[in-house]
């Protein structure tokens, strides 16, 4: 009995200490009293436990309060104290095992956390290695701006510095949300720590849970090991940031000496910077070989690139994919120009002729992006290869005789950028571009001679524009030559390198343009695209060619600029002239506003007649919608489309129509007065479209006006007329009055034949040669079948009638040639087509006839036939 109170007095104090946790130590030395007590005392201790625990939970005052409540009043004035920190709640025994489980899947969440380590974080080793390369760059930066750059080189330093600050900038981010995220993880880690330990230090205290405790202990051991390793990651992640940061420091110092030698070179472009050719006095290629500097070039301009290839692998698997699409078209158009050689040039053949070239060029347009993020040497790479697809197509579109001139242009294009990439010495460089520029001078004079012009066969005005040009360039390279030789070294180089880059991209977007402009002209003439209603190939051709020309033209004054050095310049005054506010009061435009909501109006336009275009020709005719829901289709989302665009150029030119109630107020009343017409004209429209009493196609009667729809407008429905006139009938007019509709449920029209035949005629004869000859005509339906009826007796004939069934388009031709095969079969049958006749009798006057003829002369006859 005693050992069973006694157990009954453990457990019950097991359960007091789980149930009032902040007494836990209190707890713990009843249990081990009670361990060594009988069980009589063991219940005492349990009533003890029970009332304390009773009078903990009143709120009635303790001694504490009733003392603090006589204590002097300057007491009262003393601080509030900080809260207590919130207890840990120690996990119930009944749930250790529950709660352990949960755990040991937190700490795996955790712990993988941990491991997924970004690729941007790097090793110490890669850390330094990077450290050394940006050093290494920025020493190289340094001895570039100690000579004479120039601006391209200035600005293809500045791409490489600019797209490592972006690197570092994602890296930096990249590891400060990997430090919050391990942060956060130590935190959750913590609270786990702190609920075990607390939960350990119950079971310690408790006999006979000595396997508990173990697994108590394990847990927490775990906790603490997996936050250690947590906590050193966090450690190595800000020790990252800080090696980052001093890079990122490092990086802007670099990019702000390129903004500023680039600034100071744009200023003092007209100054002389350096001696005279002439004047040197160190000869010297440089301090190290020739062979040591084209190393070290290569090596600056290539540094980076396989860290741009893995960073920009999407984007050339990309490149890739694009070539093998193009390649794929450029041997289609390459069947298609052969198969329409009547109406395609014998240039643009040619020109897909060699699809390899033709896709390359066509990938290569993709690669802009990669010119302007990529290093150097990528650049360079990419500019090079443009010479291929240029010297294998542009060939196949000019004269004979202009090819060596296009060869020259390459050639120097290629020593141009030679020379921008290699690193000599300054006097060096000087003396290798002056060689270049004097060999293209005298190359281009000679292949330009006005002899061999003369024999191109150019037109007119652009055989003019091309002399110019020639002779421009020449002018231009010859000032460049001068400007090197007497020390004006920045501008002789912006004005070679523009040259010569400036000839090469004309070529190139000649080239394009003409690509292009041949890929428009063999879709055009296509069966597919002439198989389209309404189509216009030479007005398509037409505007993708002046469209093809202006882009060019664009792209080429675009890269003058910037090889010139005069974009920024001429961006910043046209920016300037742009947003010059005009107006008078508080009203002010820009012409910004205003060519921005006329580009977009236009755009909109575009926009809605191509997607009209598309739906009503090529998208919906296949459907086989009935009844004109096709181009009701197609004019709905025109219209749509274009009072979308209009609202969307009001908004983007910061009009706020909820400001304009008055002008709307004026619009409605003009409405309601003025305009009218023209909106009911509007809403009637809308209506035809959605109802479709009439379609485009139809054979219609309306308003005294007889043909077929041609179009159905906003405003008006234009018909054509059997005399091919285009009558324009308001939409109201036809929404209004009666319609006849010829076509609206089927396209077949009954065609009455009436005609008589003389009495004495077996009419079942005749009926029967009516229905034969209807029959005997192909173009008269068989279903419903031809039908002849005897329809009554007239005042000379036996009235009959052919009936039969044609199309609509041709029926009044076939009841020509039906009446014709009518007559022709009935004469041969001897069935006559009588006349009405009509017998006219004079007897007031016979007697006075007949008096004047007894007067006559004997040589007239003695009885006239007064008639019959």
């Amino acid at each position: 009995m005693g050992a069973v109170e006694s157990r009954f007095s453990y457990w019950s104090v097991s359960a007091m200490a789980q149930a009032a946790p902040s007494r836990n130590g209190f707890m713990r030395l009843l249990l081990s009293l009670d361990s060594h007590l009988p069980g009589s005392y063991g219940i005492f201790l349990v009533l003890v436990i029970f009332v304390s625990g009773h009078l903990e939970a009143q709120p009635a005052k303790s001694l504490f309060t009733s003392q603090r409540a006589t204590a002097p009043a300057e007491k009262t004035a003393t601080p509030t104290p900080t809260p207590s920190p919130t207890p840990v709640k120690v996990i119930p025994l009944p749930q250790i095992a529950d709660e352990a489980e949960k755990l040991d899947g937190l700490l795996l969440e955790v712990s993988q956390s941990l491991m997924s380590v970004p690729g941007q974080s790097l090793t110490d080793s890669e850390g330094r290695a990077r450290a050394e390369e940006v050093q290494q760059r920025s020493h190289q930066v340094q001895d570039l701006l100690s000579g004479i750059p120039n601006i391209m080189q200035l600005q293809d330093e500045g791409r490489y510095w600019r797209a490592l600050a972006e690197e570092y900038a994602i890296q930096r981010r990249s590891l400060t949300a990997r430090a919050a995220a391990v942060e956060k993880q130590i935190g959750v880690l913590d609270a786990e720590n702190s609920r075990w330990k607390a939960t350990l230090e119950q079971v310690r205290g408790t006999a006979g849970l000595g396997l508990v405790a173990g697994s108590v202990q394990r847990e927490v051991d775990a906790i603490q090991s997996l936050r250690s390793q947590a906590q050193q990651q966090l450690n190595h992640i800000l020790t990252l940031q800080n090696q980052v940061a001093e890079q990122d420091r490092e990086i802007i110092g670099v990019l702000q000496r390129l903004n500023e030698a680039r600034e100071r070179l744009r200023d003092r472009l007209l100054e002389r910077d350096s001696y005279p050719l002439w004047a040197q006095r160190d000869r010297a290629v440089s301090d190290q070989s020739i062979s040591t500097a084209i190393y070290a070039s290569g090596r600056r301009a290539f540094t980076g690139t396989a860290r741009f290839a893995r960073a920009s692998e999407l984007q050339l698997v990309g490149t890739g994919v694009i070539y093998i699409i193009a390649l794929l078209i450029a041997f289609q158009c390459r069947r298609q120009a052969r198969r329409a050689d009547a109406t395609v040039s014998l240039g643009v053949q040619r020109l897909f002729g060699r699809p390899f070239s033709v896709a390359l060029l066509a990938s290569l347009l993709t690669t802009v992006g990669i010119m302007n993020t990529g290093p150097t040497g990528v650049s360079f790479v990419i500019c090079l290869v443009y010479i291929v697809p240029v010297l294998r197509l542009l060939p196949a579109l000019i004269a004979p005789e202009m090819r060596k001139l296009l060869l020259a242009i390459c050639i120097f294009y290629f020593l141009q950028w030679a020379y921008l990439i290699l690193q000599f010495g300054a006097v060096f460089k000087r003396e290798l571009l002056v060689a270049i520029i004097l060999a293209a001078i005298s190359l281009f004079t000679w292949l330009t001679r006005p002899a061999l012009l003369r024999m191109q066969p150019f037109l007119r005005w652009p055989r003019r524009l091309f002399i110019v040009g020639i002779r421009i360039g020449i002018a231009v390279l010859a000032l460049s030559l001068v400007a090197n030789i007497v020390g004006f070294v920045s501008l002789s180089q912006i004005l070679g390198a523009g040259t010569l880059f400036s000839a090469f991209t004309f070529a190139l977007l000649y080239t394009v343009v003409k690509l292009f402009d041949g890929a428009i002209a063999i879709a055009v003439n296509s069966k597919w695209f002439q198989s389209l209603p309404e189509t216009r190939a030479e007005a398509v051709e037409r505007l993708g060619k002046r469209i093809l020309v202006l882009c060019a033209t664009l792209t080429w004054l675009n890269v003058n600029l910037y090889l010139f050095a005069a974009r920024d310049i001429v961006l910043r005054s046209i920016k300037e002239v742009l947003h010059y506010p005009i107006g008078f009061g508080k009203v002010h435009v820009t012409l910004d506003g205003i060519l921005t909501l006329f580009l977009l109006l236009l755009l909109g336009y575009v926009v809605s007649n191509i997607a009209k275009f598309i739906l009503e020709d090529v998208l919906l005719p296949p459907l086989s919608l009935r009844g004109g829901l096709a181009f009701a289709i197609s004019r709905v989302t025109y219209y749509v489309l274009l009072t979308s665009m209009f609202f969307a150029a009001l908004t983007n030119a910061g009009v706020e129509l909820n400001k304009f109630t008055v002008i709307t107020g004026a619009i409605g009343l003009g409405v309601g007065f003025g305009l009218q017409n023209i909106v009911s004209n509007f809403a009637s429209g809308l209506i035809i479209l959605f109802e479709r009493p009439f379609r485009v196609g139809d054979t219609v009667e309306a308003a005294g006006v007889a043909g077929t729809v041609r179009r159905i407008g906003a405003r008006s429905t234009t018909v054509l007329t059997a005399q091919y006139a285009e009558a324009i009938v308001p939409n109201s007019n036809l929404l209004a009055n009666e319609v006849i509709n010829w076509t609206l449920t089927s396209a077949r029209r009954r065609v009455e034949v009436p005609l008589g035949v003389a009495y004495g005629t077996d009419p079942q004869l005749a009926l029967r040669l009516l229905i034969e000859v209807a029959e005997a005509n192909p173009r008269i339906l068989k279903d419903p079948r031809p039908e002849a009826f005897f329809l009554g007796f007239g005042d000379s004939a036996l009235n009959l009638e052919l009936r039969f069934w044609a199309a609509q388009s041709i029926w009044f031709e076939l009841k020509s040639e039906v009446g014709l095969a009518i007559f022709q079969t009935l004469h041969r049958a001897g069935i006559e087509i009588p006349f009405p006749q009509r017998e006219v009798h004079f007897h007031s006057i016979e007697a006075e006839i007949k008096d004047k003829q007894e007067a006559l002369p004997m040589t007239l006859p003695k009885k006239i036939v007064a008639g019959k």
